[in-house]
């Protein structure tokens, strides 16, 4: 990649899709139970050819119309895409395109309430697992099979594959791949970070002699998560390494209570030895602007690839802004076996969608030709660069690569996630099922449950909501 890695990202797509929300290939250790069968990710319609291009309204002297275009991110994105928003109505000065911004935090629920209204904005940015849990599965989006001036063969079939709905339709465009990834001090583990749990826990009780029982600013630590992702997401890819078998599959959780036990005791050994922390020692905030991580005292922070030069510019002397990725480096989550295959948890790293709205308001035939125009222009995505993580659209993966915009410690994580074949359920970040599997996880980091108690409420409650939705 140093080096884009489209030909070989293409290749792990297709792996992701081929799996679905079933178990890998690898042979699973500790006498996995049989997983039952996987959902079979559904087809995506054919694309043979680019759509026609439309004179009439893409003319300059064309009549004046008005669309929206929502996102979230942090203050660099918002600039980037305010960037590509000018470059678009500079060309087309009829077009008004009005910007609606802001943090991750109420999103979704400002989404679920503008779908309920039918006042969402025009274009979105939405979280690949929105695509499949809103509507339960069914495209609540635009049909994007059916756009016009959206020229579908910028995406592959199995790029597409991930946003086509239960309904066979296209509810949007994934932007690219991603997963989270164990940002290391090189300091700390100048030899890289531990392979398996026991090493981790070996090394980390001694980091962590001298440590108190409540955070005042002086604790190491081997392994510092930040946020309830961060332990959820560990959590599964423990169960995933160890046993072969994802979230769910055919309406049913397969993680077993005793794999989903096993992999809490090895979790609550590891806050026992003060590899990790306990829950009172966990200071806020629960992100890569975490103090025990910024002031070097954590060996290791779990952040999706695409925070990379975020989370490595938090750290110690470095800089965000420039991108200084000094005495950091990068590795996959260890397994709970020597030799079991570390996966990374794949998915999209976003979705872009033409909303329903659109349709209804008549203007969706601008919206597609503003979404093309994002992932085909030239000049808009030299603008947008990054800032959406890496592109795997055809004419934005040539200009990444052209651009040398993938490098160094990005291309180091990437390049992790596509030399292993990690998945990540469709359904994983569902907002009925994540909640459930985090107040399990709660409650045994807080002492309330045991690795028992806790492994039967992961299973029971995420199984009771599959009831319900199938």
């Amino acid at each position: 990649m140093k080096k884009m890695l489209l030909a070989v990202c293409l290749a792990a797509i297709a792996m992701f899709v081929i799996t679905a929300c079933g178990g890998n290939d690898a042979t699973p250790a500790g006498g996995a139970a049989t997983p039952a069968p996987a959902t079979p990710a559904p087809t995506p319609a054919p694309v043979e050819t680019p759509p026609p291009v439309a004179e009439d309204w893409q003319l300059n002297d064309g009549n004046p119309a008005t669309i929206t275009f929502e996102w979230w991110g942090g203050d660099a994105r918002h600039a980037a895409i305010n960037d590509a928003i000018a470059i678009f109505t500079d060309r087309y000065p009829h077009i008004t395109v009005n910007p609606i911004y802001g943090a991750f935090g109420g999103y979704l629920d400002r989404l679920t309430m503008d779908l309920a209204a039918g006042t969402e904005a025009d274009v979105l940015q939405s979280n690949f697992a929105w695509v499949h849990a809103l509507g339960d599965g069914y495209n609540v989006f635009a049909n994007h099979n059916t756009l016009p001036y959206l020229d579908l063969t910028e995406w592959s079939d199995d790029l597409r594959a991930f946003t086509t709905t239960r309904d066979g339709e296209l509810s949007g465009v994934p932007h690219g791949i991603t997963g989270r990834v164990v940002i290391y001090n090189t300091e700390m583990f100048p030899n890289g970070f531990p392979a398996t749990w026991d090493e981790l826990i070996e090394v980390g009780a001694e980091i962590a002699a001298n440590n108190t029982a409540v955070d005042g600013g002086n604790n190491r630590y081997a392994f510092f998560p930040v946020g309830y992702q961060s332990w959820d997401i560990i959590l599964m890819t423990m169960i995933l390494n160890e046993y072969g078998v994802n979230l769910q599959g055919g309406g049913q959780i397969l993680p077993s209570v005793d794999q989903v036990e096993a992999a809490f005791e090895v979790m609550g050994r590891a806050i026992e030895a003060g590899a990790l922390p306990t829950f009172v020692q966990q200071e806020a905030p629960l992100d890569t602007t975490n103090p025990v991580w910024m002031q070097g005292r954590a060996g290791g922070l779990f952040e999706w690839v695409g925070n990379i030069f975020l989370a490595a510019g938090n750290f110690g002397d470095n800089d965000p802004g420039a991108r200084q990725v000094e005495g950091v480096g990068v590795a996959l989550l260890p397994t709970m076996t020597a030799g079991t295959t570390a996966n990374s948890m794949q998915r999209p790293s976003l979705v872009h969608a033409v909303t329903q709205g659109a349709v209804n308001r008549g203007v969706d035939h601008i919206a597609a030709y503003f979404l093309n125009f994002l992932y085909t222009d030239p000049d808009a995505l030299l603008a947008i660069g990054d800032q959406f993580g890496v592109p795997l659209a055809r004419s934005a993966a040539a200009t990444a690569d052209a651009e040398g915009q993938v490098w160094g410690l990005m291309a180091d994580g990437l390049d992790l996630l596509v030399a292993n074949t990690g998945d990540m359920c469709h359904l994983f970040e569902d907002p009925n099922l994540r909640p459930a599997r985090a107040a399990a996880i709660e409650a045994f980091r807080t002492g309330g449950a045991t690795a028992r108690e806790a492994a039967e409420r992961w299973v029971a409650e995420q199984q009771s909501y599959l009831n319900a939705m199938n």
